[in-house]
């Protein structure tokens, strides 16, 4: 059983499948949403890993080398920065942006061409572990008994409320995501952007649409309604000079594609298991976007969690190896992510945070 049916579920259940592990997964949200990821590096690997790289790579934005999208400009498109030096991973294939919807159903058509069964509208409403096997009552009231469960719900996770009650809470970072996911033509100018008010960059997708990430500071945790987010990208924009912001400006109306998160993380302590139940993904490791390796560290987990399921002789022995493999290298990503934030909310010069992404990057080019 796999609890979640996002990037963290959905791969698990493509990579467990292709070692011989029955998956069942399943998912209240009805149909999947979200703006666009960007995923590179050794999460790429992931992807081929589990065999959908190529079909990711259909419905995406590749990036190929030389591209501009994570360059650092200021307030008036000068550019700053080239951005992060990221390490050549012979073999590792290009990185690529998608709109997290067609992901999410690239993913789920994988697993469900595999075997895998995945039920959208429900979720685990109890778990009760016994000498044979884990017993899951659906909120639809559907019972089964399964071998081990995987909790990929997601930074709120209820799995990980039921297997670690004393766990801590997620944090907030002291800053909001702001995206906007933009229809209509082409914008010159791929890249980040650094103003007095936040940050913001943009890359194109398929179909029409750019693809808007910002970054805001707001000392405290608020919740914002669509008309506060509104307001909130304008006056973002309108602290900008840069030809490309401008033109984002002219086009945004109340009416547009936009979502308004806090910036919240949380790394679960050693072990992420108990049992037959494993964590995985944002369930144990949710990071704010400051790398853009969340996404990444999922894909890995899933790879790392189904060849330690498949090479060990037993589950707890699999779990154990898990942890060796995963826990110091999402650290880094969390870590990482967490003091970036903090270097952004104290006005640190960009090259401070460039080099520190670039130090993260270098580690992350390990093997996982």
């Amino acid at each position: 059983m796999i609890i979640g049916g996002s990037i963290a579920g959905l791969s698990t259940a493509i990579a467990l499948s292709r070692v011989g592990v029955s998956c069942d997964v399943v998912e209240l949200a009805e149909a999947p949403g979200g703006a666009s990821i960007a995923l590179s590096g050794r999460a790429t690997q992931a992807l081929d890993e589990l065999g959908v790289y190529d079909a990711c790579a259909a419905g995406s934005t590749v990036f190929l080398p030389g591209s501009t999208v994570v360059d650092q400009m200021d307030a008036a498109g000068n550019l700053i920065s080239e951005g992060p030096k990221r390490p050549l991973l012979p073999g590792v294939k290009d990185a690529i942006g998608v709109y997290r919807p067609v992901f999410l159903a690239t993913l789920q058509e994988a697993a469900q061409q595999l075997g895998a069964k995945v039920y959208r509208g429900v979720t685990a409403r109890t778990t009760d572990e016994r000498d044979d096997g884990v017993f899951v009552t659906m909120t639809d009231g559907r019972q089964a008994r399964y071998d081990m469960v995987v909790g990929a719900d997601g930074i709120g996770s209820r799995t990980r409320t039921r297997l670690f009650p004393d766990a801590p809470t997620p944090a907030y970072s002291g800053q909001y995501s702001l995206r906007w996911m933009m229809s209509g033509p082409r914008i010159d100018g791929e890249g980040w952007y650094i103003g007095p008010a936040g940050r913001l960059g943009f890359y194109h997708l398929p179909g029409g649409l750019t693809y808007i990430p910002a970054v805001i500071d707001m000392p405290e945790r608020v919740h914002l309604t669509d008309e506060d987010v509104y307001s909130l990208f304008g006056r973002l924009l309108d602290s900008y000079t840069a030809p490309a912001v401008v033109e984002m400006r002219r086009r945004l109306t109340r009416d547009a594609d936009l979502i308004g998160r806090p910036f919240e993380w949380i790394l679960l302590p050693a072990p992420w298991h108990r049992g037959r139940t494993i964590l995985v993904g944002d369930a144990a490791h949710a990071t704010t976007a400051h790398m853009g390796m969340g996404g990444g560290m999922a894909l890995e987990d899933a790879v790392v969690l189904a060849q330690c399921v498949s090479d060990a002789p037993t589950l707890d022995a699999a779990f154990g190896t898990f942890m060796e493999r995963r826990h110091s290298r999402v650290a880094t990503v969390v870590e990482t992510s967490v003091e970036l934030s903090r270097l952004e909310q104290a006005g640190a010069p960009t090259s401070e945070n460039v080099g520190l992404l670039s130090k993260a990057f270098q580690a992350l080019g390990q093997p996982y």
